[in-house]
């Protein structure tokens, strides 16, 4: 990608945050970019191929942030890291998350790409459970309720997904990374062991010591 494509990118992915997916004109990118409106459509002739362009630079975003995650955990650390991981993900892209419905509607081609990219997303939550479990994090899956982690898992995307969209709907200023966190962790909690709950007060601490300073 050259450097002229990339700046049109991630100044509109800044501005559909500030103003809104809908309220943003190529222009306004183009004007906010500091280039022409000509240079603009040489690169992204239509809103559409704009906003797949976005879209595509969001994935390899994220699944950057969840192969750095991975890795991490696989070498000893709790599955605490992933809902934290896509707050922040979906904070820095906040627009798509708060106007999801709509946007899908507008461009039923991204459909399928995102009924993907949440299926891959429950998967990896799945996985970490699991492997919570054997580094002995995680309480072993009740006998008497089948699949009740595999609910765990959807609960815990969704909390994720419309955490700032819940938080605009009902006017609330708590719409923190740190407390979306603790709203995910509620759903965990109950299944965690001693150890895991020691893990998972020491993470929160670290956590509101790193926002704090």
């Amino acid at each position: 990608m050259n450097k002229t494509k990339k700046k049109i990118i991630l100044t509109a992915i800044k501005l559909y945050n500030k103003l809104g997916f809908a309220n943003v004109l190529n222009q306004d990118i183009a004007k906010s970019a500091s280039i022409s409106l000509s240079n603009f459509n040489y690169h992204f002739a239509t809103k559409q191929e704009l906003v797949f362009s976005v879209c595509e630079y969001m994935v390899i975003d994220l699944k950057r942030r969840m192969s750095e995650t991975s890795v991490l955990i696989n070498k000893g650390r709790m599955a605490l890291d992933i809902p934290k991981i896509y707050l922040e993900f979906e904070y820095d892209f906040k627009f798509f998350y708060l106007d999801t419905y709509n946007i899908l509607q507008s461009y039923p081609v991204l459909k399928e790409e995102m009924y993907k990219q949440i299926n891959e997303s429950m998967q990896i939550i799945k996985n970490l459970n699991y492997l919570s479990i054997g580094m002995g994090y995680f309480k072993p899956e009740p006998e008497d309720f089948p699949g009740l982690y595999d609910k765990l898992v959807e609960q815990i995307w969704v909390n994720s997904h419309f955490w700032f969209a819940q938080n605009k709907i009902r006017g609330s200023k708590n719409d923190s990374i740190i407390k979306g966190l603790e709203t995910s962790y509620a759903l965990i909690f109950p299944h965690l062991t001693e150890k895991g709950k020691m893990r998972y007060k020491e993470y929160m601490t670290n956590i509101k010591a790193e926002k704090s300073n």
